[in-house]
């Protein structure tokens, strides 16, 4: 059985080899950091300290509706948009206008836009010319053939109502004139009342019945 004295040297013994121990390990701590600092600065950087460049900011084209594109302009269509075109119906909303050149009507293109009013609005010159013919047929209905001051295009005007009173062909008038009303005469829709309007570049011979249509829409929607 150990007595009392050995317990106690061992304790002690035990305690200054520890003390010893931890003492070693502290003085040693700074230099193995400090090695351990050398070996980090020694390696390659993971991120480069230079500030890297500035690039230009990113242009990203933003598509438009198509809505909002208008289309490509023709010649007579550039022509027709120079002349500044009023709306052949008073009143007319031009947000109301709707491409309609190309649409179907009983088997045929319709080469013309229709601008729904009620009976009896006047129809007005779109710009000056002459009333180059009234023309009735079973069609068209009442009709009025206008050429512009140039004799490059004739504006068409159908489905009237009624033309207006003192007006005769060969007659001169002048942008805005009223020339006609709005109706439902040839074969339109009785339920329906609207002016019929076409365009179309007359050629060389000069003929009114004889034509190149151009589409309304571009021209208008433009002015």
């Amino acid at each position: 059985m150990r007595t009392l004295g050995t317990i106690l040297a061992t304790a002690l013994v035990t305690a200054i080899l520890t003390s010893l121990g931890w003492l070693y390990l502290y003085e040693r701590q700074p230099d193995d950091v400090a090695a351990s600092e050398v070996a980090l600065e020694e390696q390659s950087p993971l991120v480069d300290p230079a500030p890297a460049p500035r690039l230009p900011p990113r242009e990203i084209a933003v598509p438009l509706p198509e809505e909002m594109v208008p289309p490509p302009m023709d010649e007579a269509t550039s022509i027709l948009s120079e002349k500044r075109l009023i709306l052949p119906v008073e009143g007319y909303d031009p947000d109301d206008l709707t491409p309609q050149f190309d649409e179907d009507r009983g088997g045929r293109a319709h080469r013309a836009i229709d601008l729904p009013a009620p009976t009896g609005t006047p129809v007005l010159a779109v710009e000056d010319g002459v009333l180059e013919k009234f023309f009735d047929s079973e069609r068209g209905g009442i009709t009025i053939y206008q050429f512009d001051p140039t004799e490059t295009f004739v504006y068409y005007y159908a489905h009237l109502d009624a033309r207006a009173e003192g007006l005769s062909e060969g007659d001169a008038v002048q942008q805005g004139d009223v020339i006609g009303y709005v109706g439902t005469s040839g074969n339109a829709d009785p339920g329906t009342p609207h002016l019929h309007f076409a365009i179309e570049r007359l050629g060389p011979e000069k003929n009114w019945w004889q034509a190149e249509p151009v589409d309304p829409y571009p021209v208008l929607v433009r002015n």
